[in-house]
């Protein structure tokens, strides 16, 4: 504990002399590789049976989820049961909230899905080929417990960092896997035009890409893209050009196979951030476990999401509506 009050504060005093380098060392320190396999470790645990969404054990991960976002002291959410946002019986979209300072009505979402298919037994997806396997725990390391260890981060990052005029909303949904159940709920629920982006998190564990970058679905919608490679530029020279990819897979539709899409189809410049290639080998697969994951390069692209990011949380940056998909 001692040594993290010294660390904390040598980043705060940094801060007040140079702030590119604060947050940057701010960054460094919450994005810890190790911080990251903790809690892909919690959530992709045996224990907890490939979190199938409506099970006790979904509820035991959102229960974890929740925890670490009162650790990072984000708020709640006006309707809702503390951080639980009930979708149906025994479905919760896990919600935290840091209210803006001086545009609080306008939204930025970081999110990611944490359920994922469960066992062999529950597993709605073929799989067949993997019938001759011992192990039949689908654990979901990669798919989606990369994505919310990226947003309890980010909590933690931009909790600490306190500079953001508009509300930023963290958030977990539930019932992805079995047709992006949470993200429609919520996306009904709330007004579009109050939202100003959706940043889904997805799969940024691994890769199989030569020269792997972030790469971002459906960025020919918006201008999103742009904006966050600004951002992220801004930091300094050391830093790559062009870190945010465009979607490499159009045929694969990944824009519309996860939780942005709700929003996006409300108009929402609202894309998913990917790492994984979606030819994976390990895509619902019960050796996609914590112990194949990359947690430097999760480290980097976190990193780049922070940093990217920065001019929308401030309020100086709004990404050009979706007019029309498909």
């Amino acid at each position: 504990m001692r040594l993290f009050i010294k660390s904390f504060i040598s980043i705060q005093l940094l801060f007040s002399f140079d702030p590119v380098k604060g947050q940057s060392s701010l960054a460094d320190y919450i994005f810890h590789h190790d911080s990251l396999r903790y809690i892909i470790e919690v959530l992709a645990s045996d224990s907890l049976l490939g979190r199938f969404a409506g099970t006790a054990e979904n509820h035991k991960a959102a229960l974890f989820i929740a925890d670490e976002f009162k650790k990072a002291g984000l708020g709640h959410v006006a309707g809702n049961n503390g951080y639980f946002q009930e979708v149906k019986p025994a479905w919760f979209n896990v919600i935290g909230a840091i209210k803006g300072k001086s545009k609080p009505r306008q939204l930025i979402i970081f999110s990611a899905h944490y359920d994922h298919v469960g066992t062999d037994s529950t597993n709605p997806f073929p799989h067949d080929k993997f019938a001759a396997d011992n192990d039949q725990i689908y654990n979901g390391a990669n798919d989606n417990a990369s994505g919310v260890a990226a947003v309890i981060c980010l909590a933690k990052y931009f909790k600490a960092l306190n500079n953001n005029e508009r509300t930023i909303l963290f958030i977990a949904f539930t019932g992805e896997e079995l047709g992006l159940l949470g993200s429609q709920f919520l996306a009904n629920v709330f007004e579009p035009d109050s939202i100003v982006t959706v940043i889904n998190i997805e799969m940024i564990g691994r890769s199989e890409f030569k020269n792997p970058r972030p790469y971002i679905t459906g960025y020919e919608y918006s201008d999103l893209k742009k904006i966050l490679n600004r951002n992220y530029e801004a930091f300094g020279d050391s830093f790559e050009k062009e870190f945010f990819k465009g979607d490499p897979d159009f045929k694969g539709s990944l824009f519309i196979r996860s939780d942005n899409y709700p929003f996006a189809l409300k108009g929402v410049p609202a894309h998913s951030i990917m790492l994984t290639s979606p030819a994976d080998k390990y895509y619902h697969h019960p050796d996609d476990e914590a112990s194949t994951l990359d947690y430097q390069k999760m480290k980097k692209i976190i990193r780049g999401i922070a940093f990217g990011t920065t001019g929308l949380v401030k309020g100086n940056d709004t990404p050009t509506r979706i007019k029309k998909i498909y």
